[in-house]
């Protein structure tokens, strides 16, 4: 089959390398100048406008993001409600016959002398921002949820169609490998070492299936679209990512800007406690006329009550508000350590993978179907066992099947540095809105 021997060991080295055919070519023709290194896909600035949209539809109708928009209703309901005033006022009428008839009515009305309606408007106001940025927590939760179980999907059915492949050419293999033994030209024992390889790739496929079938359900628990009209995972990735992570973005990152919230709150609270021990006194004006036999006077009353915290002088709320604002401040500031530390961590990740998976795309590997052409070519022409074709196919299909492991895996690091940055509303292009 081969005019030489330069020919025979360029074919070799393809078939342990997995040159591509212009390798190969170089190799037979020296005079000719190797071919330039393929270039790495382009990184990917921002989501495709397909993924944004599959991912606002999981936003509108995620149960966990619906709950926390009714959370934050039900509490800019309460922010306004704490805004009206506080006391209403009492209207008492009063009659009374007896020696001397009474006739009376009044009005009472509660003071709010230490502003203890302002405090407490400002503590839900807020208890609002709070809740808000809650909000926007659950919303980068399920997008980071939905993102990695996109890409895991996604990922584990392109390795669903490369054990298809393999299953598909051990087939054809192991059929060859019958006609040639029925012709005489291998023995017995090499036609079962293509039937045992396809019994495995069988096995190895239902494996895959199942991995599928487990990302199938995962990713489900979070999406709102059926896996059938999914988008594409994009060919590559987004840039490496800058670390260390700026102050100024660690202090933006949702769960920072929600304990800081909470900081506000809780000293609010502080605000409102102290308030509530000053006493408000209660003012009443009475009207009415006092009859005593042929004598009728009209009598006009003013009343003011003040209630005396001799009893309890709540104190105790005073203390409780403000150990809850040292937690809240001192969990602020674990948050913080702990915020810088996973940015960097996931940032260091993803750049090792990013550059690990840019790699890949700038080597010299042909398809599977290419290197199992030719191999197939030298084990027909008899420089290559059964055993050592069945080897080399093998190494060649699981070195695909890792670098599908590997897109995933940088796929999945990519989500969580896009939840240890903060940086998932600029990469979706959205203003941080569900709709």
């Amino acid at each position: 089959m081969f005019s030489n021997d330069r020919a025979r060991r360029a074919l070799w080295s393809l078939a342990f390398v997995g040159l591509t055919p212009a390798a190969l070519l170089a190799a037979t023709h020296p005079a000719v100048s190797p071919s330039i290194e393929p270039p790495a896909a382009a990184d990917l600035d921002h989501a495709p406008p397909s993924l944004t949209a599959a991912l606002r539809r999981t936003w509108q109708r995620s149960p966990a993001v619906q709950a926390a928009e009714a959370k934050l209703a039900s509490t800019e309901a309460r922010a306004l409600a704490a805004a009206q005033p506080l006391y209403n006022p009492e209207l008492d009428v009063t009659a009374q016959n007896a020696d001397v008839n009474t006739r009376s009515i009044g009005v009472s009305q509660a003071i709010d002398w230490a502003g203890k309606r302002g405090a407490r408007s400002d503590a839900a106001t807020a208890a609002t921002r709070a809740v808000r940025a809650e909000r926007e927590q659950v919303r980068q939760r399920i997008a980071l949820q939905w993102l990695s179980g996109f890409s895991a999907y996604r990922v584990a059915s392109e390795q669903v169609d490369l054990g298809a492949r393999r299953v598909a050419l051990l087939g054809q293999f192991a059929a060859l490998a019958q006609r040639r033994l029925a012709a005489g030209d291998i023995p017995p024992l090499e036609r079962d070492l293509a039937e045992l390889a396809l019994q495995e790739a069988h096995a190895q496929q239902a494996g895959l299936l199942a991995d599928q079938a487990k990302a199938r359900q995962s990713f489900s628990a979070v999406s709102a679209d059926d896996t059938h009209s999914l988008p594409e995972l994009p060919p590559a990735l987004p840039p490496a990512v800058a670390i260390p992570l700026a102050a100024a973005a660690v202090e933006a990152l949702p769960a920072l800007q929600l304990a800081a919230a909470e900081v506000v709150a809780a000293d609010a609270r502080i605000i409102v406690a102290e308030r509530d021990r000053r006493p408000d006194p209660i003012i009443s004006l009475t009207g009415g006329r006092v009859t005593n036999g042929p004598i009728s006077d009209k009598v006009v009353g003013i009343n003011v009550r003040i209630p005396l915290f001799v009893r309890n002088d709540y104190s105790a709320e005073v203390t409780a508000a403000r150990a809850t604002a040292d937690e809240a401040a001192a969990l602020l500031h674990d948050r913080r350590r702990q915020a810088v530390a996973e940015a960097e961590q996931a940032g260091t990740s993803y750049n090792a993978l990013h550059e690990a998976w840019r790699r890949w795309q700038r080597s010299r590997v042909a398809s599977v179907d290419e290197r199992a052409t030719l191999l197939q070519r030298v084990w027909e022409a008899g420089e290559l066992s059964t055993a050592d074709y069945l080897v080399q196919l093998k190494q060649n299909i699981d070195t695909e099947l890792a670098a599908c492991g590997l897109r995933a895996r940088a796929w999945q690091a990519f989500a969580d540095w896009l939840g240890a940055s903060g940086d998932l509303d600029r990469w979706l292009d959205t203003d941080g809105s569900v709709r």
